[in-house]
Parts: C-alpha cells; sequence; structure tokens
C-alpha cells in the first residue's frame, strides 16, 4: 500500500504541474506586411493560461514563393517569457524591397523546441509579402522637339513601375545652345505625385520671334526625389526648338558701308560663319556651289560688301541682302531671276539672295554732282533712285489758298544696274554717258553707259529704267486675262505674252510717291489703265506699289 500511495502521489504531482503550464502559439495563421516596410512586425507570438514559470520557443521560417536572400532574411530566433510574463511577442522579418512589380510572395514561420510552456494548435502560420511599389520617376522621352511658334514645349515625368504612395521631385531647366530669356522662360519647381497618380505633365514656354535660326536646345534635370520613388534612365532630357522662320538675315552680321550723300542697305558679310556649319564661311559655302566649284571659279567679297564673280571678260557684281533657309531637296545653284536679280544656294541649304550692283558708284556720284544731284539711294530692290529736286521741299499754293508741299519733290530718277560689267569700247572715257534707247518706238528715251578704271582696263556697265519691285508688277500682269510668259528685258523693257502675241512695256525712268489727294482710306495698289501718256496713240499703265511709289509704263510696240 505505501508504494502504491508514492506512485498516486508522483501521478497526482505530475497531473498539476501540466495543468499548471502555458501555451504559446502564433495569434493567427496568417500575416501580411508591405515589402517596403522592414522589419515585418506584424507578426506575433501569444503566451496564455498559467504563466508562473519562464518560459522559450523556437521560431524558424521557411520559403514559400518568397525566397530567404532574396525577398527577406531567414528566420531563426528564440522569443523568451519571463516568470509571470504573459504578453505576446512580435516576431521580426527583415524584408527586402526589391522594386520589382510582381505578385505577392509567401514564407511560413513554424514554432518549436517549447521550453516550460506547451504549444497551442497555431504553430504554423503563412506569412505573405505584398508587393508595394512607389516608383521610379522619369521623363517620358530622352528628347522633345518643338516648334518655336508652338507657345510651350509640354513636358511630361513619368512614374513607371508602381505608384504607391505619394512622392515628389525637383525639376529645373538649364541653357544650352538655347539661352533663357532669349529662347525660353527658365523654369523650375516640385512636382507631387499622389497616390497612383502616374504621368504629369508640365508647360515651358517658347520665345516665337520672327528671326531664321538654327535648331536650339535646352535641358531639364530632375533631382531630390522623396517619398520612396527612385531615379528612372531618362533623369535629364533635352528640348530642341525647332526653328519655323526662314529669314536669317537680321542674325548674321553685316557690312554697312559708309559714303558721303549715299544711302544704302547693308549687306551680308559673307565672312562670317554659316549658321548651320559654323566651320566654314558664307563666301567659303558659296564657292562650293558645283557652278562655282567644277568652273574653277571663284566668288569674292570687297570691303564695301560688293560680291563679284569673274568669267572670262565679263564680272558679275552682286549686292548680298538677305540670307534665307531653303528646303534640303533644293539643288545647291546659282538661280537668276528675270530682273537679273537671284539666289545662291549652298549645300547646307541656306539661300543668299542677291540684287545687282553699281561696281563704280563714285564714277556715278561725282556726274550727278555736276547735275546738283549728289545724293542718292541703293534700295533693296538693288535700284538706284535720285530725287529730281534735292534740298528744301517746295510750297505751292494748295485750292484752299493754304502752303502745301508740292508732291514733284519726291519724284525721283529710278535706275537699274545691269549685273555685269565688261571690258569698254575703244576709245571710251571715265564717266556717265547717255545714249538713246535701242528701241524705236521710244525716240525720246536714254540709257546710261557707266565707265570706270579697273586697274589698268576700262570697264563699262549699263544703268536703265526699270520697274520698281519687279515681283509686284509681275504679279499684276499675271492676273490681267490672257497675260503669260511674264519678262524683264534690257534697257527697262518687260515683255509679256497676251492673247498669243508679244507685247513690251517700257518702264518710265521717273517715279513718285503717290499724290495723297489722289486716293482716301488705304493707299490702293496695282496695275491700272491710263491714257496715251507718250502720244503714240496707245493705251498706257500706270503701277502703284506697296511701297506708296508710282511709275508709268509705255506702250511700245515690238520689233520686228
Amino acid at each position: 500500500m505505501i508504494s502504491l500511495r508514492g506512485v498516486c502521489v508522483f501521478i497526482l504531482l505530475g497531473c498539476s504541474l501540466s495543468a499548471r503550464a502555458g501555451v504559446i502559439e502564433f495569434t493567427a495563421t496568417t500575416f501580411s506586411g508591405p515589402e517596403n516596410v522592414t522589419p515585418m512586425t506584424v507578426v506575433t507570438v501569444s503566451r496564455t493560461g498559467v504563466v508562473t514559470a519562464a518560459a522559450t520557443v523556437l521560431v524558424t521560417s521557411a520559403n514559400g514563393t518568397a525566397m530567404a536572400g532574396a525577398d527577406y532574411t531567414a528566420v531563426n530566433t528564440t522569443l523568451r517569457w519571463s516568470a509571470g510574463d504573459g504578453t505576446s511577442k512580435t516576431v521580426n522579418i527583415p524584408i527586402t524591397d526589391d522594386r520589382l512589380v510582381e505578385a505577392d510572395e509567401t514564407l511560413t514561420l513554424t514554432l518549436s523546441a517549447v521550453t516550460g510552456d506547451t504549444l497551442g494548435d497555431n504553430i504554423s502560420a503563412t506569412v505573405t509579402i505584398t508587393d508595394y511599389e512607389q516608383g521610379a520617376l522619369q521623363f517620358s522621352a530622352s528628347q522633345y522637339q518643338v516648334r518655336e511658334n508652338h507657345g510651350a514645349a509640354l513636358i511630361t515625368i513619368s512614374r513607371i513601375n508602381g505608384s504607391q504612395g505619394e512622392v515628389t521631385v525637383n525639376y529645373a531647366t538649364s541653357n544650352k545652345t538655347a539661352t533663357a530669356p532669349e529662347y525660353y522662360i527658365a523654369k523650375s519647381g516640385t512636382i507631387t505625385f499622389a497616390e497612383g497618380v502616374t504621368s504629369w505633365t508640365f508647360p515651358i514656354t517658347i520665345i516665337n520671334n520672327s528671326v531664321g535660326q538654327t535648331d536650339k536646345s535646352f535641358g531639364v534635370t530632375l533631382s531630390t526625389l522623396t517619398g520612396g520613388a527612385v531615379a528612372g534612365e531618362h533623369m535629364t532630357t533635352t528640348v530642341t526648338i525647332i526653328n519655323d522662320d526662314t529669314d536669317f538675315t537680321p542674325s548674321l552680321t553685316r557690312i554697312a558701308p559708309v559714303r558721303a550723300g549715299v544711302t544704302q542697305p547693308a549687306v551680308l558679310n559673307l565672312s562670317q560663319p554659316s549658321p548651320f556649319n559654323t566651320t566654314t564661311t558664307l563666301l567659303q559655302s558659296i564657292n562650293r556651289i558645283p557652278e562655282l566649284a567644277i568652273t574653277l571659279l571663284s566668288a569674292i567679297q570687297s570691303t564695301t560688301g560688293v560680291m563679284t564673280i569673274a568669267v572670262g571678260g565679263t564680272t558679275f557684281h552682286m549686292l548680298p541682302l538677305r540670307a534665307t533657309q531653303v528646303p534640303t531637296s533644293t539643288t545647291p545653284a546659282i538661280y537668276l531671276n528675270p530682273d537679273f536679280s537671284g539666289r545662291m544656294v549652298t549645300d547646307t541649304s541656306l539661300q543668299i539672295e542677291f540684287q545687282p550692283a553699281l561696281a563704280a558708284i563714285d564714277v556715278l556720284q561725282t556726274q550727278l554732282t555736276a547735275f546738283q544731284l549728289p545724293r542718292l539711294t541703293i534700295t533693296t530692290q538693288g535700284n538706284i533712285t535720285v530725287q529730281r529736286l534735292q534740298g528744301p521741299p517746295p510750297l505751292d499754293l494748295g485750292d484752299d489758298g493754304k502752303l502745301v508741299i508740292n508732291n514733284s519733290f519726291y519724284d525721283r530718277f529710278n535706275m537699274r544696274p545691269s549685273i555685269v560689267t565688261t571690258p569698254a569700247a575703244a576709245g571710251s572715257k571715265v564717266g556717265v554717258h547717255f545714249h538713246p534707247h535701242p528701241h524705236p518706238g521710244l525716240p525720246n528715251e536714254v540709257y546710261l553707259r557707266v565707265v570706270y578704271s579697273n586697274a589698268s582696263q576700262l570697264r563699262e556697265q549699263l544703268l536703265t529704267s526699270a520697274p520698281v519691285i519687279a515681283e509686284e508688277l509681275k504679279e499684276e500682269l499675271l492676273e490681267m486675262s490672257g497675260v503669260s510668259d511674264v519678262r524683264f528685258g534690257e534697257f527697262g523693257m518687260v515683255t509679256f505674252v497676251h492673247g498669243g502675241r508679244l507685247q513690251q512695256l517700257y518702264a518710265d525712268l521717273i517715279i513718285r510717291r503717290v499724290d495723297p489727294a489722289s486716293y482716301t482710306g488705304a493707299l490702293r495698289t496695282g496695275l491700272f489703265n491710263m491714257p496715251d501718256l507718250n502720244g503714240d496713240g496707245a493705251e498706257d499703265f500706270r503701277m502703284v506699289y506697296s511701297t506708296g511709289d508710282e511709275q508709268n509704263f509705255l506702250y511700245a510696240a515690238p520689233t520686228p
């Protein structure tokens, strides 16, 4: 009986100890947390029941779709409770934020090796790592283009590979070949992306001007990312402003010769670099035109800006006045217009427009001074005009008895130089010589021959009447029914075909400002019929130009 009672006491003591032990287990069988928060602390282990004794438990991890080393750091840790401690413990799981857009991933935690307590039912828990991507910020493109007349360049910042949470980024412009504020308005700022927002577009103001120029560019840079966003591939971008103007003249340097009594437009300085290829000058580009390069001819420019090309005994004299851009498909060549103006198209798609130039302006001015007409003007059309009455404007009495300016003060001689000079005939003398017009139907008209000395040789150039603006006259003639094939010939003659027959007009040597009394309101431009002006029985014409000048054109019967 004694031994049995001892066994019974032992058994009863064991039963009492088991009843007084605590229970350790996970508080749930599933846990989850975002990958951008590390360590993950949402996993808890509880201790319930009798907690009078100290206790420990081992927590270990095992891979599921989440892989230790890549998605998290393996867990092998012991949780400890002191006697009387019944609080829950947290399991820390170091998470790797891999910045990859992917599905949620899982791992398993297991409780084992408990001491001092017993394990409950929840000894295994699945932990889900939820994907959390703030995203990468970058420009939507490494290059943007905008035409200068579009007002603004629209720049887009993209948020890729995630859009969770709020993030910010700074941006700022920087000069390249385009400088602020000449070509664009500098801009900087901070852009905030709310959660779920994947792009943001902002404008940069582009300055529109009327000056031809090469395409210009400026930069934009992203910096100072916050909120967990990372830098994308395109943290800088270049914005190219596409030129939409064809006239490059204002952006180029020019030569403005100063000569007493002569008013003339500035001409292009051909020694400056070409805007399309700064390693070569405008003149070098001109001399690469096949018509010059193949024939071994050379264009040169004097200190007064006149460009010359010698072809045998003939020399071309030109005023290079404008530089414009032409389509790249335009064949490099020298193009001569019917009025002997022209254009030179270079291999860089730059076009130099020119007008004929008088080679010896000093010889003409000397002769004009002898006529008490020392002042002359060279127009942008290449014509030479001389005011008939130089000095104070004459005054007349108007119909109302008041003094008015006599409009004859504005009358001018309009002459156009031939584009070439040639050796002067034997016996010629330096000076300006008047000759009868060669057309038999114009017995009272003349042309001028300017003879000048060039080194040891005498050369000559013709000065004849001409339309003030040839293109305007041509347009007006072509608007007449049945008119075609308008041409500008020598000695001030304009020819065209009308009704199948060749017609000729002579440009009067004298032009004048339109008398304000002859029109009201806006100036009425165009070609108007006039009664017979020269007594040959044929109707003549009056041309009013956009400049406010008017000029008569006499009908001249075609010579047999």
